[in-house]
């Protein structure tokens, strides 16, 4: 009797079990299958733009604006990718099915990796092999591990009714952002953003009338910010580039009216809102230091107390680090020789421990100009240089954050009797000034 009931048990189980894995989803519903088709659907919208894609990059959680990308995808496992900012000169055979006929230089814009989609909080799409343009916003650095903190990886969260647009989350910084269908040519568009950026990066324009309120604006063209000011308000709002002018990622509203962008004007002298209203005027200082770069001395007589003071704290702090080092009595600001970027460094004259004479810390820097005032100029950092950053972070943070607070600043077009000019800053002329010299 009790095996009777034993094998009655094992049966019943045994036909609920059955019963259990006859409610399953089988077919095109099983679970695996569904993933599947979600990740061809999505490859296959990918792969259906004869132009491709463009992505506006939003790296560092929008304080440095948006990268233009253009992605076309050539197979189910790779794409090409471009950037309105990076290419480089490469070496490649004249003809890859005759080896004998040598190499040549070319400058290339466009590069190869290869990408994949996994279920891993959503629908991600990964870009698992280095793409300079792409990874550039992402590789870490000495000094700040995340580097620019860009994105390689995306969650798709939908797609719209039309298929023309793809919404996206990054997944390291959060950031929303879109991949749009090309229309046209890539590298024309690309190179439509070329055009904007280098007619109106570190320029000023006219003031803007918002929703009752008179708004100043400068433009940081490098770093992507949009430099606005009105009643006792400052704020930086990220913009990226179109090939019609800038679009902020982030609009201003005023009273009932929004500024969501500005298009530059086939004179490329002036922009018009894209709501409307009048020509802005657009205006450069006479000190523009994304072209051309000034000297600051920290010599005693040559700067006030302050910036004597905050010279000396920058160079004890370098004195006493693990790197050890005096620096030359002077800041280099603005597009120097031998830099790609403006920048601010510095020149150790010394080497004490660690470190050689002649070392020199770099950290890319962006200046603008400010309108009504060409004497003036207003500058913000963006990010390190290279690994030089990391021996002198401490004492480059110091400086920093003591030029960035002090800013903006006024060059005086006269000069004493060696060519020098002053700058001041008009926050405290009594308390900040030091002699510079200009060069271009």
């Amino acid at each position: 009797m009790r095996y009777y009931h034993i094998w009655s048990l094992a049966l019943a189980l045994a036909l609920g079990a059955c019963s259990q894995y006859e409610e399953m989803p089988s077919g095109k519903d099983y679970a695996a299958t569904v993933i599947t088709q979600q990740e061809q659907e999505i490859i296959s919208l990918l792969r259906s733009s004869e132009y491709g894609w463009s992505l506006i990059l939003i790296p560092d959680e929008g304080n440095h604006g948006g990268i233009n990308l253009s992605m076309k995808f050539i197979s189910d496992k790779e794409a090409t990718i471009a950037s309105e900012e990076y290419g480089e000169t490469v070496e490649v055979p004249k003809d890859p099915k005759n080896p004998g006929a040598g190499t040549e230089q070319i400058y290339q814009t466009e590069f190869t990796s290869n990408y994949h989609f996994s279920h891993n909080s959503g629908l991600r799409l990964t870009f698992d092999t280095y793409n300079k343009p792409l990874n550039y916003y992402s590789t870490p650095d000495w000094g700040i591990p995340n580097g620019y903190n860009g994105d390689y990886e995306f969650i798709v969260e939908k797609v719209s009714p039309d298929k023309d647009v793809i919404y996206l989350t990054g997944c390291r910084t959060g950031n929303k952002m879109q991949m749009i269908r090309l229309k046209g040519d890539t590298k024309a568009y690309l190179e439509g953003t070329k055009v904007i950026k280098e007619a109106v990066t570190g320029k000023a324009l006219a003031p803007l009338k918002l929703g009752g309120k008179t708004v100043a604006l400068s433009i940081f063209g490098l770093a992507r910010q949009l430099w606005v000011r009105y009643d006792d308000k400052s704020e930086l709002l990220p913009f990226y580039y179109t090939d019609k002018g800038i679009k902020l990622i982030k609009p201003l509203t005023l009273g009932g009216e929004t500024l969501e962008g500005l298009t530059l004007d086939k004179d490329k002298a002036t922009m018009t809102p894209l709501h409307g209203g009048s020509k802005l005027a657009l205006q450069v200082g006479k000190y523009d230091l994304t072209k051309k770069h000034l000297y600051l001395y920290f010599y005693e007589g040559y700067a006030s107390n302050v910036a004597l003071d905050a010279f000396k704290t920058a160079n004890e702090i370098q004195r006493t680090d693990t790197y050890k080092g005096l620096y030359e009595e002077y800041i280099d600001l603005g597009l120097s020789p031998g830099i790609s970027r403006p920048s601010m460094s510095l020149t150790l004259e010394k080497g004490i421990e660690g470190l050689s004479k002649g070392f020199r810390p770099v950290y890319y820097m962006d200046f603008t100009s400010i309108y009504g005032e060409p004497n003036q100029f207003h500058t913000i950092r963006i990010i390190q240089y290279g690994s030089t950053y990391f021996y002198a972070r401490r004492a480059q943070e110091f400086l920093l954050e003591y030029l960035v607070y002090y800013s903006p600043y006024t060059v005086t077009d006269a000069t004493d009797a060696h060519g020098y000019h002053w700058l001041t800053s008009p926050k405290d002329n009594d308390e900040f000034w030091c002699k510079v010299e200009s060069f271009v």
